[in-house]
C-alpha cells in the first residue's frame, strides 16, 4: 500500500514538471509577441472596493483613487461590511469632499450571499455604470490604473484580469509573500499566453455589469467562502463563454498589502485556497494542476525520509524542481523588469514545500476564518 502511494506521488512529479514546462513556454511567448497599443472610448467606470476593519490602510487607497487620471466619469463605491473600527468615518471624509465617492453598506447585498461576495453584490447593485473594476482596501494604485485596465476592453472583451505584486521589504514573511505572489502572477500571465486562463485576483479585476447579470451574479457560488475572483471567472467562461484577457501593462498593476506576520499570511492564503475543491465543477484541468502541485510537494516533503539511502535520486528530483521553478522566476523577473534576488528565491523555494502542503491540508477549514 505504501509503495502504491509513493508511485502515485512519483507520477505527480511528472505532471507537475509538465505543467511548469507549459508555464515556461507561455512566458517565452511574451518575448516574441508584439505589444499592441490599446485604446477605447469608455466614458464611465464604477470602482468598487469592499472594506472590513481597514482603518489603518483605507485612507491611502482612497487617496490613490482620488488621484486617478481618467478621461471619463468615475464613481468610487466603498462598501463597508459592518466594520467596527473607524473605517466608516474615514470613508465619509472622502464622501464629504468628493462627490465621486459613495458609502454603501454590505447589508444591501443579496440575503443569499455572505462574506465578501455579499459586499460586492451590494456595490454592483448601486453602481450606475456597465464597466466595473475592483481592488482591495490594502492595495496601492498607479494614477493611470483605471485607464490602463479599461484600455483592454474591445467589442468582445467583457472580463479583464489585472496583476498584483508586493513591494520589497526586509521582513522574512513579506520576502516570502513577494516571491510567492510573483510566481502566482507569472503563472497567471503564462496561462493567458497559452489561451487557457487559470486564475484571477480580486485585488485587480474588472468585468461588465451585464456579464455579472447574465450568470445571475454569485448565485451559483453563494455557498463558498470566497469565489469572487478565479471561480467567478471560470463560471463566466463556462456559462457565458466570456472573453477574458489579462492586462500586462505596468500601469495596470497594483501593489498588494505587505504582510509582516506568518499568521496573517497563512490565514490569507487559506482563504484563497479554501474554495479549491469547488474548481472541479468549473475547470477540471485546473483542479488537476492544483492537486498535482499539492501531491508533488508532499512527495518532496517526505522523500528525504523515505529515500535517505538514495542521495543521487534525491539530488536529481530536487534539482529538476529547482531548475524549472527558477527558470519561471527568471523569466518573470525579466518580463516585469523586477530586481533579481537569488537568495530570496532560495528562501522561497525551501519554505514553499511545507507551506503548500500545510495550506492544502488546512484549506477545507478556512470557512471559519471569514473573509477578513
Amino acid at each position: 500500500m505504501f509503495d502504491l502511494l509513493l508511485f502515485f506521488l512519483y507520477v505527480n512529479i511528472y505532471v507537475y514538471a509538465f505543467v511548469l514546462l507549459l508555464f515556461i513556454i507561455g512566458l517565452l511567448k511574451n518575448f516574441f509577441s508584439k505589444n499592441n497599443v490599446l485604446t477605447n472610448d469608455i466614458d464611465s467606470v464604477s470602482v468598487i472596493v469592499c472594506v472590513k476593519n481597514e482603518e489603518l490602510v483605507i485612507y491611502n487607497l482612497l487617496h490613490d483613487l482620488k488621484k486617478q487620471k481618467f478621461k471619463g466619469d468615475l464613481e468610487f463605491i466603498i462598501v463597508d461590511d459592518n466594520s467596527n473600527d473607524d473605517s466608516k468615518k474615514i470613508i465619509n471624509q472622502f464622501v464629504s469632499i468628493d462627490s465621486r465617492f459613495k458609502y454603501v453598506s454590505s447589508n444591501l447585498g443579496s440575503k443569499s450571499l455572505s462574506f465578501k461576495k455579499k459586499a460586492i453584490d451590494a456595490g454592483i447593485k448601486v453602481s450606475k455604470n456597465n464597466y466595473l473594476i475592483f481592488t482591495d482596501s490594502g492595495c496601492s494604485l498607479n494614477e493611470n490604473w483605471i485607464q490602463s485596465i479599461m484600455s483592454n476592453y474591445s467589442n468582445d472583451v467583457n472580463f479583464v484580469v489585472g496583476l498584483s505584486f508586493v513591494n520589497s521589504s526586509s521582513n522574512l514573511v513579506s520576502k516570502f509573500q513577494k516571491i510567492d505572489l510573483l510566481m502566482l502572477m507569472i503563472s497567471t500571465l503564462s496561462s493567458f499566453n497559452l489561451n487557457y486562463p487559470l486564475a484571477s485576483t480580486g485585488q485587480n479585476i474588472s468585468y461588465k455589469k451585464n456579464l455579472f447579470k447574465s450568470v445571475n451574479g454569485f448565485s451559483k457560488i453563494s455557498n463558498l467562502l470566497m469565489g469572487d475572483d478565479s471561480i467567478f471567472m471560470h463560471l463566466c467562461l463556462k456559462y457565458n463563454k466570456a472573453k477574458v484577457v489579462v492586462s500586462s501593462s505596468p500601469d495596470s498593476f497594483v501593489n498588494s498589502k505587505i504582510i509582516f506576520k506568518w499568521k496573517d499570511f497563512f490565514f490569507q492564503r487559506l482563504r484563497w485556497a479554501g474554495d479549491g475543491t469547488e474548481m472541479w465543477k468549473f475547470n477540471k484541468p485546473f483542479f488537476i494542476i492544483m492537486l498535482s502541485t499539492f501531491f508533488s510537494n508532499l512527495f518532496f516533503l517526505i522523500s528525504p525520509f523515505v529515500y535517505y539511502n538514495s542521495i543521487k535520486f534525491l539530488v536529481i528530483i530536487f534539482c529538476l524542481k529547482f531548475i524549472l521553478e527558477f527558470t519561471i522566476y527568471c523569466l518573470g523577473v525579466l518580463l516585469f523588469n523586477f530586481r533579481f534576488i537569488f537568495l530570496d528565491f532560495i528562501y522561497w523555494f525551501i519554505i514553499q514545500i511545507p507551506y503548500v502542503v500545510l495550506v492544502a491540508i488546512m484549506a477545507p477549514f478556512s470557512r471559519r476564518l471569514g473573509w477578513r
